[in-house]
């Protein structure tokens, strides 16, 4: 491929409008959907450590399924389960939040009967979430839990940001460490802005070290190479300046191959604490869906477009 036809294509500008900061942080209420697992386990975890910077308030939402009769010609449908079924399951629901009692945040329980998606759509919107933790299923049910209708869901409408915590994710270190590592994957389209805003105000406030990662194709040849990196990091630094002051600091890669191996491959080697990646609302980018598949790392997915209002 000559110089002429691949230079325009990988290096073609694009605006990079600021992020709304004050779409984001601070973080005063999470949203923590469970359902006792060993994975939801890991999410109450991960959403104490990122609340105790904050002294952030966790929702602790169980959803119970409808009940289906033994005796279904006789019932109209599935019916809502008992009472006292309800409560039980509240108190197992004080106990799993423990951690959120130790660490002496604000606690709040909600038990729920019905539809997963709907009621965790409808607990964030209710309590101005600004922020959702969920458990993933691993990799034998991650189809069902992270890439199937639950999480997929929830990450097209829901208004606020959305932390799925893989169950091999490492324990979460000291809220505020000064080695804590944040590797934000950044498009610089025109709405990788936000994602980038989320990453350094979450790395200012949490004494993070912020890397952002711009990954491309890397075709042509050595001169065109060179131009193009050379390119593409003075846009990657522009996106992060535009921002304003960070007051933390801030790591600039450009790498070349595969999107979602390379940034587990940076992750890995920076012993990150948290990946952010961005999404378009509509659902997850193919980036997206296999970073989350094989990700060790918590992945934070900050929508890139404003919320439209509705469910």
């Amino acid at each position: 491929m000559s110089a002429a036809t691949s230079r325009p294509a990988a290096i073609q500008p694009k605006p990079m409008p600021t992020g709304d900061k004050r779409a984001f942080l601070p973080i005063r209420r999470v949203l923590c959907p469970v359902d006792f697992s060993e994975f939801s386990r890991a999410a109450v975890d991960r959403a104490v450590a990122l609340a105790k910077p904050f002294r952030a308030e966790i929702t602790a939402l169980f959803v119970l399924p409808f009940v289906f009769p033994e005796d279904a010609a006789a019932c109209s449908g599935p019916v809502a389960p008992e009472p006292g079924v309800q409560s039980a399951v509240a108190e197992d629901l004080e106990e799993f939040l423990r951690p959120a009692r130790d660490a002496g945040l604000e606690l709040r329980l909600r038990v729920r009967s019905g539809d997963c998606v709907g009621h965790i759509l409808d607990e964030a919107r209710a309590l101005e979430s600004d922020l959702i933790v969920m458990g993933t299923h691993g990799r034998s049910g991650f189809e069902r839990w992270v890439l199937g209708s639950v999480t997929d869901s929830v990450l097209r409408k829901a208004p606020c940001p959305v932390l799925a915590v893989p169950r091999m994710a490492s324990p979460p270190g000291p809220p505020a460490s000064p080695s804590g590592r944040i590797v934000c994957a950044v498009p610089l389209s025109v709405h990788a802005a936000r994602t980038v805003s989320y990453a350094l105000s979450l790395g200012r406030s949490t004494g993070s070290v912020v890397t952002l990662v711009h990954v491309w194709d890397g075709v042509g040849g050595p001169r065109v190479r060179a131009t193009c990196e050379a390119e593409l990091r003075r846009r990657l630094h522009a996106a992060a300046v535009a921002e304003g002051p960070t007051d933390c600091a801030v790591e600039e890669v450009v790498a070349s191959g595969r999107a979602h191996r390379e940034i587990l491959r940076l992750a890995e080697a920076r012993r990150a604490d948290l990946i952010v990646l961005g999404s378009d609302g509509q659902g997850l980018g193919s980036t997206a869906r296999r970073v989350l598949r094989e990700a060790e790392t918590p992945v934070l997915i900050v929508r890139s477009t404003p919320r439209e209002e509705g469910p």
